[in-house]
């Protein structure tokens, strides 16, 4: 009798142990699996954000290197110079040697008091080389710059332009400067427009240079 109650407990004893037994196992899974739940979402919560940049300007350049111009080149809106090649306009030697099409986000950094172009417009900065080749120093400030698409002209001003060719120094003989000029043009109109220049003045009529904008 004494043997068949050991038999008995050792049986119980062995049944309760493996009920404990499947329950540590399916608690050891229950818990692996929300630790690696808890894994994925920190991870992902923690992953860094992806960075968005912005596009930067359009800016057409190419490399100058100064020459001397031929006095009668560029001088047919036909037969526009290419860029970075010089064009005579009065005693000066320019070429154009850089475009930004739509300088409108650079115009607005340049000066709180500047504001954005009116719909369907934009701003159309170019950037200017040349040369003095006159006998005494002279500032290019009254050298006309525009933009000309068949019958339209447009030479109005952006505002504060950076670097702008309206406030540059007086240039010493054979010296050079580079500077800016900014308009605003409609944006239908920018395929096909050229730049013309000009020494403005008063006592004569404007001998206009023609130059590409691209």
């Amino acid at each position: 009798m004494d043997s068949f109650i050991a038999a008995l407990a050792a049986k119980k004893f062995l049944a309760v142990a493996g009920i404990g037994l499947v329950g540590f196992t399916s608690l050891t899974a229950c818990t692996a699996a929300d630790s690696s739940e808890g894994t994925d979402s920190e991870t992902a919560s923690e992953a860094p954000a992806e960075e968005t940049t912005e596009a930067a300007p359009v800016v057409i350049e190419c490399e100058y290197e100064p020459a001397v111009a031929d006095p009668e080149a560029g001088r047919s809106v036909d037969a526009p110079l290419d860029m970075c090649t010089p064009g005579k306009v009065d005693a000066w030697d320019i070429a154009i040697t850089a475009v930004e099409v739509d300088a409108t986000e650079t115009i607005l950094a340049a000066d709180a008091t500047n504001t954005a172009p009116d719909e369907g417009s934009q701003y159309l900065m170019l950037t200017v080389t040349g040369t003095n080749n006159a006998d005494a120093a002279a500032a290019p400030t009254d050298v006309l710059i525009g933009l000309r698409n068949e019958a339209w002209t447009y030479q109005s001003r952006c505002g504060v332009v950076p670097n702008d060719i309206l406030t540059a120094e007086e240039v010493a003989p054979g010296e050079s400067f580079t500077a800016n000029k900014c308009v605003i043009i409609e944006s239908e109109k920018i395929e096909g427009a050229i730049v013309e220049m000009a020494q403005l003045n008063s006592w004569d009529v404007e001998v206009y240079t023609y130059f590409a904008a691209s």
